[in-house]
């Protein structure tokens, strides 16, 4: 379904090539909030590669920006997956010179990486320095490090310390060598506003749980793209603010995401972004909606912003992938639950292989314990590895197993 509420996603970009400050590559969950404080503009490669892949130069789902970007990668760097994801090897396929239909991200004055969600990151930063270098660009790479929670819950109080060590010794650097202030008040007032910008995405999200949902899932991956690039702006929570008003008017005006719902669902893990449009659709047509997926809700912040600095190191020193077998599994039923969702649709993905560890260890528990589920073989951004024919039966028999389930309950 269409949104009035939409994010100028061309236009952010134009404003922050113009906002006049040192501009930081950042992986994904990186502290935006501390960055914007310590007077940084932080941007987010993988945002431009999910653009990569969601987008064709000739309108066709299996020709995206992203596979010129990815072969200029592998053919002149000799670079590969699983090493870099395709993610990585799209952005840097575009600084290497491929097209891109936001003209490429702002040039990176510093790469910033947080390893909490994988190693690729830092690998990608590297690659970004090192082309860099080769131009006689000096862009300095930082990677903020923190253990992975394969059998806790939480970090110790002495991780989250040395976490938040690296992060102020990574600011105090970055100001010094870029001019720029690192203000306390500043990271309050950015902490407040991502906030409140999240607790607004949360409550989109929550919208999915009424029966028959007003939106879906799949239209929640295109509606992230501001909680992820522009989180800590007040252009991000009058976009949630926004967009909550519309779903709850959808409510009120009886417009769901799909007719007949008769089907939910969840998806586990990226996107398949080609294919975006073409899975909901096929999903659709069948009467199943995607309701939740532990994708968008791992963007589900929470922060304190008269303990700012300490709030931002116990939230982005872990995130869902980097957490227990247990945890990760307890999360993902409760979502079945709480969205009231009867089948599980698992993206293995083809470069990516942190989630695909996580898809592989919670498949056992599937079978054991009797949850509905299938597993996708396919690629974020590389629609060549998108089996068209297979997909269709695949999800066609599971629908119609799910269907068939609920009579016979």
């Amino acid at each position: 379904m269409k949104f009035k509420t939409t994010f100028d996603i061309f236009g952010f970009y134009d404003w922050v090539r113009e906002c006049g400050m040192p501009i930081a590559h950042c992986s994904a969950f990186a502290p935006a909030e501390a960055l914007l404080a310590a007077g940084i503009m932080p941007v987010y490669p993988e945002n431009h590669a999910a653009i990569l892949g969601a987008l064709s130069p000739t309108r066709d789902v299996d020709n995206p920006y992203s596979h010129k970007a990815i072969d200029r990668s592998v053919n002149e760097r000799e670079l590969s997956s699983p090493k870099l994801c395709c993610y990585a090897l799209s952005d840097i396929g575009v600084l290497l010179g491929e097209e891109s239909p936001i003209g490429g991200l702002p040039a990176a004055d510093l790469f910033y990486a947080c390893n909490s969600q994988c190693n690729v990151v830092e690998r990608w930063g590297d690659q970004v320095q090192l082309i860099c270098g080769e131009r006689n660009l000096d862009v300095p790479h930082y990677v903020l490090r923190t253990p992975r929670l394969a059998k806790r819950e939480i970090h110790t109080e002495e991780e989250i310390a040395d976490f938040r060590a690296q992060l102020e010794g990574h600011i105090e650097e970055i100001t010094k060598r870029f001019g720029t202030t690192y203000s306390e008040e500043k990271l309050k007032e950015y902490t407040a506003e991502s906030d409140k910008a999240n607790a607004l995405w949360q409550e989109c999200l929550k919208m999915a749980k009424l029966s028959p949902a007003p939106w879906s899932d799949f239209d929640a991956f295109t509606a992230m793209a501001p909680i992820v690039i522009a989180r800590g702006l007040p252009i991000c929570t009058k976009y949630y603010e926004d967009l909550l008003a519309e779903i709850k008017q959808n409510v009120t005006d009886g417009v769901t995401a799909i007719e007949n719902e008769q089907v939910r669902l969840v998806w586990d893990a990226i996107p398949i972004w080609p294919r975006k449009n073409w899975l909901q659709n096929l999903a659709a047509e069948q009467n199943a909606v995607f309701v939740a997926s532990t994708y968008t809700h791992s963007w589900w912040f929470t922060f304190d912003a008269d303990n700012a600095m300490d709030s931002l190191c116990r939230r982005y020193a872990w995130n869902t992938m980097n957490r227990s077998l247990d945890w990760i599994y307890g999360w993902t039923m409760d979502m079945m639950r709480d969205w009231n969702a009867t089948g599980i649709v698992c993206h293995w993905n083809h470069s990516c292989g942190i989630w695909n560890s996580y898809v592989k260890r919670r498949l056992p528990l599937y079978k054991e314990n009797g949850i509905p589920h299938i597993v996708i073989e396919a690629d974020m951004v590389d629609a060549r590895h998108f089996d068209e024919e297979r997909v269709t039966e695949q999800m066609t028999e599971f629908i119609s197993q799910l269907k068939e389930s609920a009579c016979t309950a």
